[in-house]
């Protein structure tokens, strides 16, 4: 038995999910503390016994809306004025994709790893506006992937919309060189960050992406319906908001947004939700610390991918070389649906990723809370699954 490092035993009771299965699926919905239950759970029943719109109430929401944007900006190295919340990765991308003004003609670079999240509004903006939408097929992102992506670029580019990290194949992408070299030919560049938010280290302002949209619900453990959206400060005037809201806008004569990226939010949030990413995000900091956590992660996924690799009828398809905590594999003459289910049966939690036209494989996100006796447990049990 390999022993439980004393920090991990300890985080590990704050989250009551991990212990009931193996948990090897953040990259889905990551296991929630039990400081953000506790948030969440008590202000619900604030609303429910006081109400929900007493004095002071809905300026506090604003309130606590930019506190939140605050410490997603510390946690992204952005500033706060650059932060919009919204209710996910999609709504955040598609925010920023549709205020662009689009012309028939005008081109967009994407890769052939993209989860729907991202293509779909993209083809929504060649469907709506005659935009042309051009693949970049980089393998399993383990190759040149600036060289692949510069090579569908012309002249009528505009954007470059792609995952930092994919979520088919675990690749990491080099996300400054490919932005150096979209800014470099006169592109922007749109980032798909649900599954580097929390996962691996993000610096937004080193990186100089344009745009950058997070999940709440994935790595950084917070509730479902919860994200966030980066617009770089010099950016706002290229993305226009779609949707306009209630105190949003100064229409004294002129329709004039507030400033900073609180424009972009769209519609009200469920403020029990915000108050409990609100709780994550500072125990992920103050308890977990990222840095830490970002480093086992990638160690426990380097440990399963070594692992599954020496396993008999087992490919591994994510490039080690450019990997963080998520390990894609199939099992030869195994739907990876089915594998997904045995492996449940025997209380471990994984997914499988169906992407068309490629094929679906299994997919392993370790994360900081799994110990290595769990990862080990994974690999045998996929081996034995394999054998019979």
């Amino acid at each position: 038995m390999i022993a439980i490092d004393p920090k991990v035993e300890t985080l590990r009771a704050q989250l009551p999910a991990v212990l009931g299965t193996a948990y090897f699926n953040a990259g889905s919905n990551g296991p929630i503390p039990r400081v953000a239950i506790d948030a969440l759970v008590a202000a619900a029943r604030a609303e429910c016994e006081v109400g929900r719109i007493v004095p002071g109430a809905y300026e506090g929401n604003r309130g606590r809306n930019r506190r939140v944007a605050a410490l997603i900006a510390e946690l992204f190295n952005a500033d706060a004025s650059e932060i919009a919340l919204t209710h996910s990765t999609a709504e955040g991308l598609s925010t920023a994709l549709n205020g662009i003004a689009w012309r028939p003609g005008d081109e967009i670079v994407t890769t052939n790893l993209e989860h729907p999240g991202l293509t779909v509004p993209l083809c929504l903006l060649a469907h709506r506006y005659g935009v042309v939408i051009r693949y970049a097929d980089i393998g399993h992102g383990g190759g040149d992937v600036v060289g692949a992506i510069a090579e569908r670029m012309t002249a009528r580019t505009r954007v470059v919309a792609l995952s930092s990290l994919m979520w088919s194949s675990g690749a990491v992408v080099p996300l400054a060189e490919v932005t150096a070299e979209a800014h470099r030919r006169g592109a922007m560049v749109i980032v798909d960050g649900a599954q580097s938010g929390g996962q691996v280290p993000i610096d937004l302002h080193g990186l100089g992406v344009d745009a950058y949209a997070v999940s709440g619900q994935k790595w950084l453990c917070g509730p479902e319906a919860t994200g966030a959206l980066y617009v770089r400060r010099d950016r706002l005037a290229d993305i226009a908001p779609t949707y306009l809201r209630y105190a949003q806008f100064d229409l004294s004569g002129y329709l004039i947004p507030v400033e900073g990226a609180m424009r972009y939010e769209i519609g009200e949030f469920y403020g029990p939700s915000i108050l409990a990413l609100e709780a994550a995000l500072i125990w992920l900091r103050d308890e977990v610390g990222f840095d830490w956590a970002y480093e086992r992660s990638v160690t426990l996924g380097r440990r399963c991918w070594d692992g599954l690799s020496e396993v008999p009828g087992v490919t591994v398809t994510t490039p080690r070389e450019r990997m963080a905590g998520l390990v894609c594999f199939a099992v030869e003459g195994m739907p990876p649906q089915d594998l997904a289910a045995k492996l449940y049966e025997r209380g471990m939690t994984i997914r499988y990723v169906a992407l068309a036209p490629g094929p679906t494989v299994a997919r392993v996100a370790t994360g900081w809370w799994n110990t290595e006796e769990e990862v080990d447990a994974l690999v045998a049990a996929v081996g034995d699954i394999a054998s019979n």
